[in-house]
């Protein structure tokens, strides 16, 4: 294993056995400088957000788990975006990078990171990416990230900006497709009688 290369993998939990199951493989290697974020698809799915750090950050991957259990899981690429046209600051997305959540049916991520401006500029901003397998981009702010640098001014004053971006956990939820008929109780003799 190179010097700055990361070893990846899943490790799972049974609550059941209260233990640790194997170390799962994940469909790629990266290194230190990589972006690699997971999420929650639904109730027993995994999302894996992969973007090449350096010099080679012209593709962002989602894989999405096919099979998973404590013992094994398998992938398949939910999809893979060229940022080549879109290649700024703001859609290299930091190897501390937040969260995010897919949209199976419109094939669609959104990206939860801080917006392109530098490191050392205020404000920055919260941003929501929301990328398309077919080339769409759209971003939105999602308000001030605040400094969170929090000791002593350094040298010459100098007060450290340090921002994180915003962490979003997504829900599983789906309403449901059937409408419950509210009727009103209807009362029982006794019920009446008091």
């Amino acid at each position: 294993m190179e010097e700055d290369e990361v070893a990846d993998f899943l490790l799972c939990f049974d609550f059941t056995t209260e233990r640790f199951g194997p170390r799962l493989p994940i469909p790629f290697h990266s290194y230190i400088e990589d972006t690699v974020t997971l999420s929650c698809v639904r109730e027993e799915q995994l999302a894996l957000l992969f973007q090449r750090g350096g010099d080679s950050i012209e593709t962002l991957e989602i894989w999405l788990t096919t099979k998973i259990d404590p013992s094994a899981v398998s992938w398949s690429k939910f999809f893979n975006v060229d940022m080549r046209p879109l290649l700024t600051d703001a859609v290299w997305f930091d190897h501390n990078s937040g969260s995010f959540f897919i949209d199976e049916k419109e094939k669609v991520a959104v990206v939860f990171e801080l917006d392109g401006s530098l490191p050392s500029e205020t404000p920055r901003y919260h941003t929501a990416f929301i990328i398309g397998d077919d080339g769409f981009f759209k971003t939105v702010s999602l308000g001030e990230a605040p400094n969170v640098y929090v000791g002593e001014p350094g040298l010459f004053g100098y007060i450290p900006k340090i921002f994180v971006p915003p962490l979003v956990c997504s829900s599983s939820y789906l309403p449901s497709l059937v409408q419950i008929n509210h009727q009103p109780r209807k009362r029982k003799e006794r019920d009446e009688q008091i």
